[in-house]
């Protein structure tokens, strides 16, 4: 409960100094993959609650849905900012320059295949 209000205030944070007032600090960390990550864990952390009760088909059906995509989701969110950064860096001299839909590119190219696999 506690993490899942810290996450939200973060996120809250995020929307509003880095999306609407597009501060710089947080305009380097690509806030909308802040936001994306953010959402990770709170899908992430609310799946916890699929374990509670008595056991039913829906419930047992819907945990690697918000688990395991909530986790691959957050995985490759960070392994794509990180491809960012080291296309930025591998070559110092030329100007390369890599967008948020490249990013959302290549982490759909690895969220298909955990959503092919799940139906």
């Amino acid at each position: 409960g506690i993490l899942m209000i810290i996450s939200f205030l973060l996120l809250i944070f995020v929307i509003i100094y880095g999306v609407i007032l597009r501060y710089r600090r947080l305009k380097v960390s690509t806030p909308s993959f802040l936001v994306l990550m953010l959402v990770s864990v709170l899908v992430g952390y609310a799946s916890v609650f699929t374990w509670f009760g008595k056991p039913h088909p829906v419930a047992c059906a819907f945990q690697p849905w918000l688990l395991g995509l909530s986790a691959i989701s957050l995985i490759a969110a960070l392994c794509a900012k990180n491809i960012r950064i080291w296309r930025l860096f591998a070559n110092r001299m030329s100007k390369t320059k890599m967008g948020d839909s490249a990013l959302l590119g290549i982490w759909l190219v690895v969220m298909i295949p955990a959503v092919v696999i799940l139906i």
